[in-house]
């Protein structure tokens, strides 16, 4: 089953890595896990229990909703993770502290939907907002992530 994320995200680290393609070409020191592409967006996940135990958990297909500041602000499809042991993305691209735990995403699309509109998707109070990365209970997602995706890309679009 495809799993349902939500992370936050702050800027302007989510705008440099996830809003924005990486060209890696400029970056020779990059890690073996992202060679044999030319571009990528990705984001990370800071140490911690539940960061780490969410991580595990991720596989790639799995859909991740951007929380930032009061609303979500995008939407993509995990492609690839991996463990980024030297700080590559942190010391490179991210101010703040080390995430080491890194996905590749695809088919990003930024939107703007208050995080109440989110919350009543998947029955969360309406002040829910994730400190970190969480994973959205197979309980709470009753339609499949391709359509919450769709359909909250055809709100934003609408309120904009």
């Amino acid at each position: 089953m495809t799993n349902v994320f939500l992370a936050p995200c702050d800027s302007p680290n989510f705008d440099d890595t996830v809003k924005s393609t990486v060209d890696l070409n400029e970056y020779s020191n990059h890690p073996e896990a992202l060679n044999g592409r030319e571009e990528v967006r990705f984001w990370g996940v800071r140490t911690g229990a539940r960061n780490e135990g969410n991580f595990e958990k991720m596989q790639s297909g799995d859909l991740v909703l951007f929380y930032q500041e009061g609303g979500y602000v995008g939407t993509a499809w995990v492609e690839s993770k991996f463990e980024d042991e030297e700080g590559w993305a942190s010391t490179t691209f991210w101010r703040g502290g080390k995430s080491n735990l890194v996905y590749t995403l695809t088919d990003f699309k930024p939107i703007a939907i208050p995080r109440e509109k989110v919350n009543a998707i998947f029955d969360y109070t309406d002040g829910y907002y994730p400190q970190g990365l969480m994973r959205v209970s197979d309980d709470n997602v009753e339609k499949r992530p391709a359509s919450i995706k769709l359909a909250l890309e055809r709100y934003s679009e609408k309120i904009s």
